[in-house]
């Protein structure tokens, strides 16, 4: 009578079985599809509190007058509104409420808005119905061009800037033949310090608006 051999001994020596290997590609697997996940899961809180922090306000330290630094509030960490950015306001602001032409003046206008008060949006709103402004761009055909001679801040308080506009603009049309005519006048501009937001990054609007006009 023959003896079986057992179906272990039929296999070679250090060579693991099929189902070995399987069993170690599907646990080498798992790990790595849990190292991946906890990868993108570090990777996605690390960009959340890379965003808390950039939107947080820079920590400003002031120094008085004996040497001690003291850590300033939230809102004076606030950039206060600089006289170069006056000047450069008051420019685009003549630019979009002057300097209308028949072609662009309804975006101009709307943007000339977004740099008023809402006070003084209803003012400018009535000043433009009085003197039949968008009407007359339309029939006229009217084109403007501005320059700008001298942009001043008269007076700074902690609630405004008093500035003032001096320039002349020539008024044509895009008619042919249609007789041209210049304009010099001095704007008394009021600027309403506000707080900055995306609606008013400047940090200021225009409260306030007076022409007057020595040419024409």
């Amino acid at each position: 009578m023959t003896a079986s051999t057992p179906a272990s001994e039929t296999l070679p020596l250090g060579r693991p079985a099929y189902y070995e290997v399987w069993g170690g590609l599907e646990s080498a697997n798992k790990a790595l599809w849990t190292a991946l996940w906890l990868a993108i899961t570090v990777a996605i809180l690390a960009l959340a509190l890379l965003r808390v922090q950039s939107r947080r306000p820079p920590v400003v330290i002031k120094v008085d007058g004996s040497g001690q630094s003291v850590a300033l509030s939230g809102v004076d960490r606030e950039p206060p509104v600089g006289e170069a950015e006056v000047r450069n306001f008051l420019a685009l602001y003549e630019r979009f409420f002057i300097e209308l032409n028949a072609y662009t003046y309804d975006a101009d206008l709307r943007l000339a808005f977004t740099m008023m008060t809402p006070e003084y949006q209803g003012k400018a709103n009535d000043l433009l119905k009085r003197e039949n402004t968008v009407e007359n761009l339309k029939a006229n055909q009217t084109k403007t061009t501005l320059f700008l001679t001298e942009l001043r801040v008269l007076r700074d308080t902690p609630q405004v800037f008093e500035c003032k506009v001096k320039g002349y603009r020539q008024v044509g049309s895009y008619k042919p033949d249609a007789a041209a005519g210049e304009v010099v006048f001095e704007h008394d501009i009021v600027l309403l310090k506000v707080p900055r937001s995306q609606q008013s990054p400047y940090g200021i609007l225009v409260q306030d608006f007076h022409e007057s006009v020595f040419k024409r």
